[in-house]
């Protein structure tokens, strides 16, 4: 047995089947005939253009090579990694070998044994879920995607206990059928776990689009999504970036689906945290849409890159192409007169619970120090990046940092460690391993 893609003649509504059918196989006589047969899905207008594949790869950073591990169970173009509570990796949705979104068969990879293994129950969710490990070892999942999937399932924010498959569903989502290709951010400081939810668009190619950002305390008794202040316009694809002195850039997207009608918005905002307000800051000078990303550098600046607009005129009739120009973004703490906090020295790794000493001339002057995890971003999604507040000591030019002690806040990796001063003016980063 085996699975073929198959594709109508010619496009259009005419050529749906409707229906799962059997097919004859041509050139085939007698009991072959009789006996070779094809099932198909019912014939649709929506894509299964692309096939996922099980193969799984550790990353070796000092061989600097990936390493073939054991397949996964499902094939799955677009899946989601989230790192558990005890360090195991949960992969979820992704479309399978015939282009089919893959029906919740979740599953574990266990980096001790290699493998992977089925989780015991089923829950679906559309590709590129936003999914956040808490503080508590639960999944928060934000209700952010970016793609395939019905729009009547694993829609729904909410929190989900892996172990028990329990799901509770956190209410107040403003626009909440407009949360494809919306932007999901934990605000920092961590500790905090309260989640912003950016902009967002319909389900698949939809023109609309919305200007709501939503914020949610997980901390509260009872957690519920309230609105923050307004984008200027309804926004797909926005790109989020922490930076270390408690803010996040936000910048790009596009009004429409992939940019269409030259709908790119060429805006950048910052969010005060402790304010809860959104000032305008530097326009960027390219669009971005989707397949764009952004990232925090270690020297404070971010870096913003790609884009693939589906189109390369607002009457959307020449085919666009990749964005290939890189966007680099100072911050207003960096044009101030006074120069970064020096930083230097340190030990290069630190245990969850244990501390660190770094030298600063500036130390006195030091007001925040912040544990920052670099970036892994594509189509909207960067569940990795958080900063973390550490508790610190100054003395003469000695800074002496904490790590907290929680795997779930603090998950095992490099982190960039700033610190900042009163004017919220941060160093250069010194980079920091948790092992």
């Amino acid at each position: 047995m085996g699975r073929i893609y198959v594709e109508a003649q010619k496009e259009g509504a005419a050529y749906e089947t409707g229906t799962q059918d059997n097919y004859r196989v041509r050139g085939l006589t007698g009991a072959d005939a009789r006996n070779t047969y094809g099932i198909a899905e019912k014939l649709a207008l929506d894509k299964k253009d692309f096939q996922g594949i099980r193969d799984a790869y550790e990353f070796d950073p000092v061989a600097e090579k990936y390493i073939k591990v054991d397949p996964m169970k499902e094939a799955r173009w677009y899946p989601t990694l989230t790192t558990l509570s005890d360090g195991k990796i949960l992969s979820v949705s992704g479309l399978d070998d015939i282009g089919q979104l893959v029906p919740g068969k979740n599953e574990v990879y266990d980096p001790e044994t290699k493998e992977w293994e089925y989780t015991d129950e089923v829950r679906q969710f559309p590709t590129y879920p936003a999914l956040f490990l808490m503080q508590n070892g639960k999944i928060f999942y934000s209700g952010s995607n970016a793609g395939y999937g019905p729009d009547d399932v694993g829609r729904d924010p909410g929190v989900w206990d892996v172990e028990t498959n329990k799901f509770k569903k956190i209410p107040g989502l403003s626009d909440a059928k407009l949360m494809e290709t919306s932007n999901t951010v934990l605000l920092p400081p961590a500790q905090d776990e309260t989640y912003m939810v950016i902009g967002g668009g319909g389900v698949g190619e939809s023109p609309r689009s919305s200007e709501k950002t939503r914020i949610v305390d997980l901390k509260a008794d009872d957690p519920a999504f309230v609105d923050g202040p307004p984008l200027d316009k309804g926004t797909r694809y926005p790109q989020a970036s922490i930076l270390p002195n408690d803010e996040v850039l936000i910048s790009g997207g596009s009004e429409d689906y992939r940019g269409r009608g030259d709908s790119n918005i060429l805006e950048a905002r910052i969010y005060d945290t402790e304010k809860n307000e959104l000032r305008r800051v530097a326009d960027p000078l390219v669009g971005r849409n989707y397949h764009s990303g952004s990232i925090l550098l270690p020297d404070g600046r971010v870096m913003f890159f790609g884009s693939d607009s589906l189109f390369a005129d607002k009457a959307n009739t020449k085919p666009g192409t990749f964005e290939q120009r890189i966007e680099i973004y100072t911050p207003p703490y960096l044009y101030g007169d006074e120069e970064q906090p020096d930083l230097s020295g340190g030990p290069q790794t630190i245990k969850r619970g244990g501390s660190g000493t770094f030298t600063s001339r500036d130390a006195a002057s030091v007001k925040k120090v912040r544990l920052i995890r670099p970036s892994a971003t594509t189509h909207v999604t960067d569940v990795d990046q958080r900063s973390i507040a550490l508790d610190f000591t100054t003395d003469g030019d000695k800074v002496t940092v904490t790590v907290p002690k929680n795997k779930n806040l603090v998950q095992s990796g490099w982190y960039m460690l700033f610190v900042t001063d009163g004017d919220g003016t941060p160093s250069k980063a010194q980079w920091v391993q948790v092992p």
